[in-house]
Protein backbone atom coordinates (compact mmCIF):
# COMPACT_ATOMS: atom_id res chain seq x y z
CA UNK A 1 0.00 0.00 0.00
CA UNK A 2 2.64 2.25 0.82
CA UNK A 3 4.55 1.63 -2.38
CA UNK A 4 1.34 2.91 -3.93
CA UNK A 5 1.13 6.01 -1.90
CA UNK A 6 -2.25 4.91 0.13
CA UNK A 7 -2.56 3.19 3.03
CA UNK A 8 -4.10 -0.24 3.74
CA UNK A 9 -7.51 1.13 4.45
CA UNK A 10 -7.78 2.50 1.28
CA UNK A 11 -7.47 -0.93 -0.34
CA UNK A 12 -9.56 -2.65 2.14
CA UNK A 13 -13.26 -2.55 1.31
CA UNK A 14 -16.70 -4.77 1.67
CA UNK A 15 -18.33 -5.51 -1.55
CA UNK A 16 -22.09 -5.91 -1.07
CA UNK A 17 -24.23 -8.95 -1.74
CA UNK A 18 -28.15 -8.85 -2.26
CA UNK A 19 -29.46 -11.57 -0.60
CA UNK A 20 -32.90 -11.60 -0.29
CA UNK A 21 -33.13 -8.42 -0.80
CA UNK A 22 -31.10 -7.29 1.95
CA UNK A 23 -27.96 -5.59 1.65
CA UNK A 24 -24.72 -7.76 2.96
CA UNK A 25 -21.15 -5.66 3.48
CA UNK A 26 -18.51 -9.08 3.18
CA UNK A 27 -15.13 -8.45 3.84
CA UNK A 28 -12.39 -10.55 2.66
CA UNK A 29 -9.28 -11.78 4.14
CA UNK A 30 -6.43 -14.03 2.92
CA UNK A 31 -5.11 -16.50 5.81
CA UNK A 32 -2.23 -15.07 6.89
CA UNK A 33 -3.98 -11.38 6.97
CA UNK A 34 -5.85 -12.09 10.32
CA UNK A 35 -2.92 -13.67 11.93
CA UNK A 36 -2.10 -9.84 12.90
CA UNK A 37 -0.98 -8.95 16.13
CA UNK A 38 2.44 -8.20 15.13
CA UNK A 39 1.71 -5.79 12.29
CA UNK A 40 1.32 -2.31 12.07
CA UNK A 41 -1.81 -2.55 9.82
CA UNK A 42 -4.75 -4.84 11.09
CA UNK A 43 -7.18 -5.91 9.01
CA UNK A 44 -9.74 -6.83 11.75
CA UNK A 45 -9.73 -3.03 13.00
CA UNK A 46 -9.98 -1.46 9.43
CA UNK A 47 -13.15 -3.49 8.63
CA UNK A 48 -14.48 -3.08 11.76
CA UNK A 49 -14.29 0.87 10.84
CA UNK A 50 -16.24 -0.23 7.68
CA UNK A 51 -19.36 -1.92 9.28
CA UNK A 52 -18.86 -5.23 7.95
CA UNK A 53 -21.93 -7.76 8.30
CA UNK A 54 -19.28 -10.46 7.57
CA UNK A 55 -15.68 -11.36 7.29
CA UNK A 56 -14.64 -14.05 5.23
CA UNK A 57 -11.08 -15.65 5.67
CA UNK A 58 -9.82 -17.96 2.79
CA UNK A 59 -7.29 -19.49 4.20
CA UNK A 60 -4.47 -22.51 3.45
CA UNK A 61 -3.39 -23.17 7.09
CA UNK A 62 -1.11 -25.71 7.89
CA UNK A 63 -1.91 -28.61 10.25
CA UNK A 64 0.31 -29.37 13.03
CA UNK A 65 -0.31 -30.72 16.71
CA UNK A 66 -2.30 -28.94 19.05
CA UNK A 67 -2.28 -25.74 16.44
CA UNK A 68 -5.73 -25.73 16.17
CA UNK A 69 -5.48 -23.74 20.26
CA UNK A 70 -3.56 -20.85 18.62
CA UNK A 71 -6.04 -20.84 15.26
CA UNK A 72 -9.43 -21.13 17.89
CA UNK A 73 -7.78 -18.45 19.67
CA UNK A 74 -6.89 -16.16 17.05
CA UNK A 75 -10.32 -16.01 15.53
CA UNK A 76 -11.76 -15.34 18.48
CA UNK A 77 -10.03 -12.31 19.21
CA UNK A 78 -10.08 -11.16 15.68
CA UNK A 79 -14.41 -12.01 15.42
CA UNK A 80 -14.45 -9.61 18.31
CA UNK A 81 -12.36 -6.97 17.19
CA UNK A 82 -13.76 -6.88 13.73
CA UNK A 83 -16.86 -6.60 15.52
CA UNK A 84 -18.68 -9.37 13.64
CA UNK A 85 -18.90 -13.22 12.24
CA UNK A 86 -15.61 -14.72 10.49
CA UNK A 87 -16.26 -17.36 8.55
CA UNK A 88 -13.21 -19.30 8.46
CA UNK A 89 -12.44 -21.18 5.04
CA UNK A 90 -9.59 -23.33 5.16
CA UNK A 91 -8.45 -25.63 2.34
CA UNK A 92 -7.98 -29.71 3.20
CA UNK A 93 -5.19 -31.85 1.41
CA UNK A 94 -1.84 -32.49 0.85
CA UNK A 95 0.90 -30.28 -0.51
CA UNK A 96 4.96 -30.39 -0.41
CA UNK A 97 7.90 -27.97 -0.43
CA UNK A 98 10.31 -31.09 -1.89
CA UNK A 99 11.57 -31.47 1.76
CA UNK A 100 8.27 -31.96 3.32
CA UNK A 101 4.83 -33.55 3.35
CA UNK A 102 2.94 -30.66 4.37
CA UNK A 103 -1.01 -31.49 5.29
CA UNK A 104 -4.00 -28.90 5.49
CA UNK A 105 -6.94 -30.22 8.07
CA UNK A 106 -9.98 -28.11 6.85
CA UNK A 107 -11.47 -26.87 10.17
CA UNK A 108 -13.54 -24.42 8.49
CA UNK A 109 -15.54 -22.49 11.10
CA UNK A 110 -18.44 -19.50 11.87
CA UNK A 111 -17.55 -17.13 14.63
CA UNK A 112 -19.68 -15.18 16.40
CA UNK A 113 -19.22 -11.11 16.37
CA UNK A 114 -18.61 -12.30 20.20
CA UNK A 115 -16.23 -14.64 19.45
CA UNK A 116 -18.73 -18.00 19.93
CA UNK A 117 -18.26 -21.10 17.67
CA UNK A 118 -20.99 -21.40 15.97
CA UNK A 119 -20.26 -24.33 13.81
CA UNK A 120 -17.36 -25.90 12.56
CA UNK A 121 -16.60 -28.49 9.55
CA UNK A 122 -15.13 -31.65 9.33
CA UNK A 123 -11.63 -32.24 9.98
CA UNK A 124 -9.16 -34.27 7.21
CA UNK A 125 -12.18 -34.08 4.42
CA UNK A 126 -13.42 -32.10 1.57
CA UNK A 127 -16.84 -31.31 2.56
CA UNK A 128 -19.84 -29.09 1.18
CA UNK A 129 -21.68 -27.45 3.81
CA UNK A 130 -24.93 -25.09 4.32
CA UNK A 131 -24.62 -22.66 6.90
CA UNK A 132 -27.21 -20.02 7.81
CA UNK A 133 -25.80 -16.70 9.01
CA UNK A 134 -26.98 -15.56 12.20
CA UNK A 135 -27.60 -19.06 13.33
CA UNK A 136 -27.23 -19.86 16.72
CA UNK A 137 -27.51 -23.92 17.07
CA UNK A 138 -28.55 -25.53 20.18
CA UNK A 139 -26.61 -28.53 18.63
CA UNK A 140 -22.76 -29.03 20.32
CA UNK A 141 -20.12 -27.41 17.97
CA UNK A 142 -18.20 -30.37 17.34
CA UNK A 143 -14.60 -30.45 19.40
CA UNK A 144 -11.01 -31.06 18.58
CA UNK A 145 -8.93 -34.27 18.83
CA UNK A 146 -6.01 -33.98 21.18
CA UNK A 147 -2.51 -35.98 21.56
CA UNK A 148 -1.52 -38.69 20.01
CA UNK A 149 -5.24 -39.24 18.56
CA UNK A 150 -4.87 -35.98 16.95
CA UNK A 151 -1.70 -37.13 14.99
CA UNK A 152 -2.95 -40.27 14.62
CA UNK A 153 -5.72 -39.13 12.30
CA UNK A 154 -3.74 -36.66 10.41
CA UNK A 155 -1.06 -38.74 9.50
CA UNK A 156 -3.70 -41.43 7.78
CA UNK A 157 -5.78 -38.96 6.23
CA UNK A 158 -2.20 -37.53 4.78
CA UNK A 159 -1.21 -41.39 3.67
CA UNK A 160 -4.31 -41.73 1.82
CA UNK A 161 -3.78 -38.79 -0.66
CA UNK A 162 -0.09 -39.77 -0.74
CA UNK A 163 -0.07 -43.23 -1.27
CA UNK A 164 -3.35 -43.42 -3.65
CA UNK A 165 -1.39 -43.32 -6.71
CA UNK A 166 0.52 -46.45 -5.98
CA UNK A 167 -0.75 -49.90 -6.09
CA UNK A 168 1.50 -51.16 -3.57
CA UNK A 169 3.42 -50.18 -0.33
CA UNK A 170 6.42 -52.31 0.87
CA UNK A 171 7.74 -51.86 3.95
CA UNK A 172 10.44 -53.11 6.04
CA UNK A 173 8.62 -55.29 8.84
CA UNK A 174 12.40 -56.20 11.14
CA UNK A 175 10.20 -57.16 14.12
CA UNK A 176 10.95 -53.56 16.00
CA UNK A 177 8.87 -50.80 16.92
CA UNK A 178 8.88 -47.95 14.12
CA UNK A 179 8.58 -50.63 11.61
CA UNK A 180 5.73 -52.24 13.23
CA UNK A 181 3.71 -48.56 13.81
CA UNK A 182 4.23 -47.79 10.20
CA UNK A 183 2.69 -51.63 9.48
CA UNK A 184 -0.41 -50.37 11.77
CA UNK A 185 -0.84 -46.74 9.77
CA UNK A 186 -0.94 -48.23 6.34
CA UNK A 187 -3.39 -50.80 7.08
CA UNK A 188 -5.46 -48.75 9.33
CA UNK A 189 -5.19 -45.50 5.56
CA UNK A 190 -5.29 -47.91 2.94
CA UNK A 191 -6.02 -51.21 3.69
CA UNK A 192 -4.53 -54.67 4.36
CA UNK A 193 -4.42 -55.75 1.10
CA UNK A 194 -2.57 -52.89 -0.03
CA UNK A 195 0.72 -53.72 2.01
CA UNK A 196 3.47 -55.72 1.55
CA UNK A 197 5.59 -56.84 4.11
CA UNK A 198 9.58 -57.87 4.09
CA UNK A 199 11.84 -59.48 6.61
CA UNK A 200 15.49 -59.43 5.55
CA UNK A 201 17.35 -61.29 7.71
CA UNK A 202 20.57 -61.77 8.05
CA UNK A 203 23.19 -64.39 10.83
CA UNK A 204 22.64 -61.10 13.30
CA UNK A 205 18.78 -61.04 13.14
CA UNK A 206 17.47 -62.93 16.16
CA UNK A 207 14.16 -65.36 16.53
CA UNK A 208 12.57 -63.25 18.59
CA UNK A 209 12.54 -60.04 15.74
CA UNK A 210 11.59 -62.68 13.38
CA UNK A 211 8.99 -64.28 14.91
CA UNK A 212 7.68 -60.84 16.41
CA UNK A 213 7.66 -59.47 12.97
CA UNK A 214 5.47 -62.71 11.15
CA UNK A 215 3.01 -62.32 14.32
CA UNK A 216 2.96 -58.58 13.45
CA UNK A 217 2.20 -58.93 10.22
CA UNK A 218 -0.82 -61.69 10.59
CA UNK A 219 -2.28 -59.84 12.97
CA UNK A 220 -2.71 -56.53 10.26
CA UNK A 221 -3.37 -59.42 7.79
CA UNK A 222 -0.84 -58.17 5.51
CA UNK A 223 0.84 -60.11 3.06
CA UNK A 224 4.38 -61.20 4.27
CA UNK A 225 7.79 -62.54 2.86
CA UNK A 226 10.72 -63.48 4.52
CA UNK A 227 13.64 -62.47 2.08
CA UNK A 228 16.95 -63.80 3.54
CA UNK A 229 19.88 -61.31 2.04
CA UNK A 230 22.99 -63.51 4.20
CA UNK A 231 24.02 -64.66 0.87
CA UNK A 232 24.06 -61.18 -0.93
CA UNK A 233 26.08 -59.79 2.43
CA UNK A 234 28.55 -62.44 2.43
CA UNK A 235 28.84 -62.23 -1.49
CA UNK A 236 29.09 -58.15 -1.18
CA UNK A 237 32.10 -59.02 1.25
CA UNK A 238 33.82 -60.98 -0.80
CA UNK A 239 33.56 -58.65 -3.75
CA UNK A 240 35.10 -56.41 -1.33
CA UNK A 241 37.97 -58.53 -0.64
CA UNK A 242 38.36 -58.95 -4.43
CA UNK A 243 38.84 -55.34 -4.40
CA UNK A 244 41.87 -55.14 -1.97
CA UNK A 245 39.31 -54.69 1.30
CA UNK A 246 39.84 -58.24 2.87
CA UNK A 247 38.83 -57.21 6.61
CA UNK A 248 36.39 -54.26 6.69
CA UNK A 249 35.56 -52.89 10.25
CA UNK A 250 32.12 -54.21 11.81
CA UNK A 251 31.18 -50.55 11.76
CA UNK A 252 31.33 -51.04 7.15
CA UNK A 253 30.00 -54.27 7.51
CA UNK A 254 26.64 -53.09 9.54
CA UNK A 255 26.26 -50.23 6.54
CA UNK A 256 26.76 -53.04 4.05
CA UNK A 257 23.68 -54.84 5.10
CA UNK A 258 21.33 -51.79 5.77
CA UNK A 259 22.67 -51.00 1.57
CA UNK A 260 21.73 -54.58 0.97
CA UNK A 261 18.12 -54.11 2.71
CA UNK A 262 17.37 -50.80 1.47
CA UNK A 263 18.35 -52.05 -2.33
CA UNK A 264 16.28 -55.51 -1.68
CA UNK A 265 13.49 -53.29 -0.75
CA UNK A 266 13.31 -51.06 -3.54
CA UNK A 267 13.56 -53.89 -5.92
CA UNK A 268 10.70 -55.55 -4.56
CA UNK A 269 8.75 -52.17 -4.71
CA UNK A 270 9.79 -51.76 -8.66
CA UNK A 271 8.50 -55.34 -9.29
CA UNK A 272 5.13 -54.59 -7.34
CA UNK A 273 5.06 -51.03 -9.07
CA UNK A 274 5.09 -49.63 -5.87
CA UNK A 275 6.92 -47.52 -3.28
CA UNK A 276 8.65 -48.01 -0.20
CA UNK A 277 7.77 -46.14 2.85
CA UNK A 278 10.67 -44.62 4.94
CA UNK A 279 10.38 -46.11 8.96
CA UNK A 280 12.81 -43.32 10.35
CA UNK A 281 11.77 -41.81 13.09
CA UNK A 282 12.56 -38.24 14.54
CA UNK A 283 15.47 -38.88 17.47
CA UNK A 284 16.99 -41.28 14.80
CA UNK A 285 16.94 -38.41 12.18
CA UNK A 286 18.04 -35.77 14.95
CA UNK A 287 20.93 -38.29 15.24
CA UNK A 288 21.97 -38.77 11.63
CA UNK A 289 21.34 -42.05 13.18
CA UNK A 290 20.44 -44.48 9.16
CA UNK A 291 22.47 -45.46 6.74
CA UNK A 292 22.23 -43.28 3.63
CA UNK A 293 21.10 -45.83 0.35
CA UNK A 294 20.03 -48.09 3.19
CA UNK A 295 17.04 -47.04 5.62
CA UNK A 296 17.43 -44.08 4.12
CA UNK A 297 15.32 -44.56 1.19
CA UNK A 298 11.83 -44.38 0.59
CA UNK A 299 8.94 -42.33 -1.12
CA UNK A 300 7.98 -40.55 2.20
CA UNK A 301 8.75 -40.50 5.90
CA UNK A 302 5.30 -40.30 8.05
CA UNK A 303 7.56 -40.85 11.14
CA UNK A 304 10.09 -38.37 10.86
CA UNK A 305 8.84 -36.04 12.78
CA UNK A 306 7.85 -37.77 15.13
CA UNK A 307 10.40 -38.74 18.78
CA UNK A 308 10.51 -42.30 19.52
CA UNK A 309 8.32 -41.96 22.71
CA UNK A 310 5.65 -40.87 20.17
CA UNK A 311 6.06 -43.47 18.05
CA UNK A 312 5.47 -45.91 21.09
CA UNK A 313 2.10 -43.33 21.72
CA UNK A 314 1.32 -44.33 18.72
CA UNK A 315 1.69 -48.41 18.70
CA UNK A 316 -0.36 -48.64 22.04
CA UNK A 317 -3.09 -46.31 20.25
CA UNK A 318 -3.14 -48.38 17.19
CA UNK A 319 -4.08 -51.37 19.28
CA UNK A 320 -6.72 -49.62 21.33
CA UNK A 321 -8.18 -49.36 17.88
CA UNK A 322 -7.82 -52.81 17.14
CA UNK A 323 -8.82 -54.00 20.26
CA UNK A 324 -5.82 -56.45 20.81
CA UNK A 325 -1.91 -56.22 20.69
CA UNK A 326 -1.97 -56.11 17.48
CA UNK A 327 1.63 -54.99 17.52
CA UNK A 328 2.74 -57.48 19.70
CA UNK A 329 3.77 -56.52 23.31
CA UNK A 330 7.02 -58.29 22.56
CA UNK A 331 7.79 -55.37 20.12
CA UNK A 332 7.09 -52.33 22.90
CA UNK A 333 8.93 -54.35 25.38
CA UNK A 334 11.54 -54.88 22.80
CA UNK A 335 15.09 -52.65 23.04
CA UNK A 336 15.35 -50.83 20.09
CA UNK A 337 18.16 -52.41 18.01
CA UNK A 338 19.33 -52.50 13.77
CA UNK A 339 20.74 -55.80 15.05
CA UNK A 340 23.33 -55.47 12.24
CA UNK A 341 26.31 -57.24 14.93
CA UNK A 342 26.80 -58.98 17.70
CA UNK A 343 26.80 -55.43 19.71
CA UNK A 344 23.01 -55.29 18.60
CA UNK A 345 21.72 -58.39 20.11
CA UNK A 346 18.65 -58.19 21.50
CA UNK A 347 18.18 -61.49 23.56
CA UNK A 348 21.22 -59.68 25.09
CA UNK A 349 19.35 -56.75 26.13
CA UNK A 350 21.95 -54.94 23.28
CA UNK A 351 20.77 -52.22 20.96
CA UNK A 352 20.97 -48.74 19.65
CA UNK A 353 23.41 -46.84 21.25
CA UNK A 354 21.03 -44.09 21.54
CA UNK A 355 19.38 -43.27 25.39
CA UNK A 356 15.66 -42.75 24.08
CA UNK A 357 14.14 -40.81 27.30
CA UNK A 358 17.28 -38.99 27.50
CA UNK A 359 18.20 -38.27 23.94
CA UNK A 360 14.41 -37.81 22.83
CA UNK A 361 14.38 -34.80 25.04
CA UNK A 362 17.75 -33.15 24.61
CA UNK A 363 17.47 -33.41 21.09
CA UNK A 364 13.78 -31.78 20.97
CA UNK A 365 15.47 -29.05 22.59
CA UNK A 366 18.31 -28.96 20.12
CA UNK A 367 15.61 -28.67 17.48
CA UNK A 368 13.08 -27.03 18.84
CA UNK A 369 13.87 -24.33 21.48
CA UNK A 370 17.67 -24.00 19.41
CA UNK A 371 19.79 -24.93 22.28
CA UNK A 372 23.24 -25.96 21.82
CA UNK A 373 25.88 -27.57 24.26
CA UNK A 374 26.36 -24.23 26.14
CA UNK A 375 23.05 -24.09 26.80
CA UNK A 376 22.94 -28.05 28.24
CA UNK A 377 25.99 -26.61 30.01
CA UNK A 378 24.66 -23.65 32.05
CA UNK A 379 21.89 -26.18 32.78
CA UNK A 380 23.92 -29.17 34.19
CA UNK A 381 26.14 -26.62 36.51
CA UNK A 382 22.86 -25.46 37.74
CA UNK A 383 21.40 -28.74 38.52
CA UNK A 384 18.53 -28.35 36.58
CA UNK A 385 19.03 -29.69 33.49
CA UNK A 386 16.80 -32.85 33.78
CA UNK A 387 13.49 -29.90 34.98
CA UNK A 388 14.52 -28.22 32.28
CA UNK A 389 13.99 -30.90 29.30
CA UNK A 390 10.77 -32.58 30.99
CA UNK A 391 13.59 -35.89 32.32
CA UNK A 392 12.51 -37.65 35.07
CA UNK A 393 14.89 -37.25 37.98
CA UNK A 394 17.98 -39.71 38.30
CA UNK A 395 17.66 -40.10 34.02
CA UNK A 396 21.25 -38.35 33.72
CA UNK A 397 22.84 -40.84 36.97
CA UNK A 398 20.92 -43.90 35.18
CA UNK A 399 23.10 -42.99 31.79
CA UNK A 400 26.23 -41.73 32.81
CA UNK A 401 27.95 -43.26 35.23
CA UNK A 402 30.56 -40.28 35.07
CA UNK A 403 31.06 -36.80 34.22
CA UNK A 404 32.88 -37.07 31.42
CA UNK A 405 30.91 -40.05 30.32
CA UNK A 406 28.14 -37.17 30.23
CA UNK A 407 30.48 -34.47 28.36
CA UNK A 408 31.28 -37.23 25.97
CA UNK A 409 28.03 -38.07 24.67
CA UNK A 410 26.62 -34.74 24.25
CA UNK A 411 29.47 -33.62 22.38
CA UNK A 412 28.74 -36.93 20.69
CA UNK A 413 25.30 -36.26 19.79
CA UNK A 414 26.49 -32.70 19.33
CA UNK A 415 28.27 -34.06 16.40
CA UNK A 416 26.21 -36.31 15.18
CA UNK A 417 23.48 -33.79 15.07
CA UNK A 418 25.15 -31.11 12.62
CA UNK A 419 25.96 -34.17 10.16
CA UNK A 420 23.02 -31.93 7.81
CA UNK A 421 24.33 -33.51 4.92
CA UNK A 422 23.47 -36.89 5.36
CA UNK A 423 19.90 -35.58 7.11
CA UNK A 424 19.53 -33.48 3.74
CA UNK A 425 19.54 -36.88 1.47
CA UNK A 426 16.24 -38.35 3.11
CA UNK A 427 12.95 -38.73 1.49
CA UNK A 428 10.33 -35.77 2.38
CA UNK A 429 9.65 -35.74 6.14
CA UNK A 430 5.52 -35.70 6.89
CA UNK A 431 5.19 -32.26 9.01
CA UNK A 432 3.35 -33.34 12.69
CA UNK A 433 5.43 -30.08 14.72
CA UNK A 434 6.39 -26.89 14.69
CA UNK A 435 9.86 -27.43 13.50
CA UNK A 436 9.85 -30.36 11.79
CA UNK A 437 13.78 -31.20 9.51
CA UNK A 438 13.56 -30.30 6.19
CA UNK A 439 11.93 -26.56 5.76
CA UNK A 440 11.11 -25.89 8.91
CA UNK A 441 14.26 -26.63 11.18
CA UNK A 442 16.16 -24.70 8.05
CA UNK A 443 19.79 -26.54 7.45
CA UNK A 444 23.05 -25.66 6.06
CA UNK A 445 26.16 -27.81 5.00
CA UNK A 446 28.04 -26.01 7.13
CA UNK A 447 29.70 -27.94 10.20
CA UNK A 448 28.60 -27.16 13.58
CA UNK A 449 30.37 -25.83 16.21
CA UNK A 450 31.26 -25.42 20.03
CA UNK A 451 31.63 -21.86 21.46
CA UNK A 452 34.44 -21.09 23.56
CA UNK A 453 31.97 -20.44 26.75
CA UNK A 454 30.97 -23.80 26.19
CA UNK A 455 34.49 -24.99 26.35
CA UNK A 456 34.95 -22.86 29.94
CA UNK A 457 31.90 -24.15 31.29
CA UNK A 458 32.88 -28.15 30.56
CA UNK A 459 36.25 -27.34 32.39
CA UNK A 460 34.51 -25.89 35.31
CA UNK A 461 32.02 -29.11 35.05
CA UNK A 462 34.71 -32.27 34.81
CA UNK A 463 36.61 -30.10 37.54
CA UNK A 464 33.51 -30.31 40.14
CA UNK A 465 33.48 -33.01 42.61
Amino acid sequence: AREMGCTLSDLLHPFSLSIKGKNIRVGVTVCEDLWEDEYFDKPSHIYNKKNVDLLIDISQSPWTAEKWRARDRMLTKRSRSANTPILYVNSVGLQNNTKNLVWFDGNSALISEKGEFLWRAPQHEVNLSLITLGMRSKKKVRGHTTGIEEIYEATLSAMREFFAPFPRIVVGLSGGIDSAVSLGLLTHALGAKKVLAVNMPTRYNSETTQDLAERCAKNFDVEYKVVPIEQLYEMTLMTLERAGYSNPSMFVRENVQARIRGKTLADIAACENGVVINNGNKTEIALNYFTLYGDAIGAGAFLGDLWKRQVYELARFINKKEGYEAIPKGILDLVPSAELSPEQNVDEGKGDPIFYPYHDELLRMFTESRWDPTEVMKRVIAGTLEKDINCASGTLKKYFKTRKDFIENLEWAWRQYNIEYKRHQLPPVFIASRRAFGFDRRSTIANGFTTKEYTRLRTQYLKKK
